[in-house]
């Protein structure tokens, strides 16, 4: 366990950094997924074998789009996600049967199981014609007979491309929601991103949603270069009066060669400013009648349509798995009942013609994964509930055989005489600016585990280290 003095140096020192939304890849980061074959048999083995010993497997289902429309500056001027150029919708569709190949491959390891939620995602996900929402359902069902009632099935997208007719196939389809990365309705800051979006394309698309049936979530960025708490405000101000019932409120993630991070970091908020703009952005929706339901996640009760839309996957403390299928995608698995170094976590090829290559050469179009050991699946478990800013205790006990907080009592001590957690018997939740700090507090209590895995790489590294010639040898 971590001294106390490390805990309150390493919060002291980090307080004052911006934050990093880890919650896309969960622990540990990607740059320790280093096994190049994941045996998919294996993995498949176990999915039949948890079924047989526990009855049907809940399952999330990931589908991702390489493709999105060129920007100037490219990528949205921000984007950290793998993506392709758009080619036109002949690329489109031609990747597309790509993916009902790769999920033919899982046919028999899902047999059984039960859909309890799918996000199609990607890239830009209503890049795609009308027709081929029914394709996407149509493969969804064929893989899942099993679709739970409540489960919520949501398509990604940007509002400058769907149309009422899209809008209709994406219903009929089978559809429940969209979620729209709206990211700034101000026009001005959002003409930094190179989106070509305006207010019209949000209303009218919230619209035909409403209008359809379908549920509605709406993505915005704080944290944007030039933006203030009154413009973020503004926004906020503006989606409450147009109802949108469900609302993902999170902050700029800054790296790579972004143009935000290579030509417009002066123009960002500072991280004091960012944290302003969370309190004001969050005490503004709960006024408002909203509830925080994750670090992120605000929802307004009353929306006739609405199912338990959070951030694109559902928490289990017994199970997980997330099946991610297409360029890039992410795949989960793991069961505390496994034996060590059998849960994984391990993503498709970021290269699409390796993806392609993969798959017509009948191979599980598998990049490079990361094989858990029962302690490395618990802080994935544990990422995922800090995120949602509850902890139960009582579930953690049940699923692992331990209490989260004497494992990491150090920490959680700590971040509750700061404020930033409330502990009892039952539950840690993070209170006040905790769920601001999310990031922060997730590295932190994997950061013994960080230390061996840094260890590791380094000794990996030396191992494969080319031997120096012998002194005083000749050529």
């Amino acid at each position: 366990m971590l001294s106390t003095d490390f805990v309150n140096n390493y919060l002291d020192h980090h307080l004052g950094e911006r934050q990093v939304n880890k919650i896309q890849h969960g622990f540990p980061s990607p740059r320790f997924w280093n096994e190049l074959s994941v045996p998919l048999d294996e993995i498949g083995e176990d999915r039949r074998r948890l079924r047989e010993t526990h009855g049907k497997s809940p399952v999330f289902l990931y589908v991702g789009v390489p493709y999105c429309i060129q920007t100037d500056p490219g990528k949205c001027g921000y984007c950290l996600f793998p993506v392709e150029e758009f080619q036109g919708n002949a690329a489109l569709e031609n990747y597309y049967g790509y993916v009902e190949r790769e999920a033919e491959m899982y046919r028999e390891q899902m047999e059984g199981s039960v859909l309890v939620g799918a996000y199609f995602g990607g890239g830009t996900s209503n890049l795609y014609r009308a027709p081929v929402y029914h394709r996407l359902m149509d493969m969804t069902r064929s893989l899942f007979p099993e679709i739970a009632e409540q489960a919520d099935l949501t398509l990604e997208g940007i509002p400058q491309l769907f149309s009422r007719e899209k809008m209709e196939a994406i219903r009929d389809s089978g559809f429940n929601r969209i979620s729209m990365g709206v990211q700034q309705v101000n026009e001005r800051l959002n003409s930094f991103s190179g989106r070509k979006q305006t207010t019209k394309h949000v209303i009218q698309s919230l619209e035909w949603a409403r209008e359809l049936g379908l549920a509605a979530n709406v993505d915005l960025i704080f944290g944007w270069p030039q933006q203030t708490v009154d413009t973020m405000l503004e926004d906020l101000e503006t989606l409450v009066s147009w109802d949108v019932y469900d609302i993902t409120h999170y902050e700029l993630n800054v790296g790579g060669p972004t143009d935000f991070a290579l030509n417009r970091f002066h123009e960002l908020p500072s991280t004091l400013a960012n944290l302003e703009m969370y309190r004001a952005g969050r005490d503004f929706l709960l006024d408002r009648g909203y509830e925080q339901l994750s670090t992120y996640n605000f929802r307004r009760p009353g929306d006739p349509v609405t199912r338990d839309f959070r951030e694109g996957y559902a928490t289990r403390f017994d199970h997980l798995d997330t099946l991610g299928l297409g360029y890039a995608a992410i795949t989960f698995f793991g069961n505390p009942s496994l034996p060590s170094g059998r849960s994984w976590s391990f993503i498709n090829h970021r290269s699409l013609p390796q993806y392609k290559a993969a798959v017509d050469n009948g191979r599980f179009p598998v990049e490079r994964g990361f094989r858990h050991t029962p302690d490395d699946f618990l802080l994935t478990v544990l990422f995922r509930s800090l995120i949602s800013t509850e902890i139960d205790r009582i579930n953690y006990r049940a699923a692992f055989g331990l209490d989260v907080y004497e494992k990491f009592a150090t920490i959680w001590d700590a971040l509750a005489e700061r404020g930033y957690a409330k502990i009892t018997p039952e539950r840690i939740t993070l209170v006040g600016d905790g769920p601001f700090y999310t990031p922060m507090i997730s590295t932190l209590v994997a950061e013994e585990r960080y230390r061996e895995l840094r260890e590791e790489a380094a000794r990996r590294k030396k191992e494969n280290r080319p031997a120096a010639p012998a002194s005083g040898s000749g050529r």
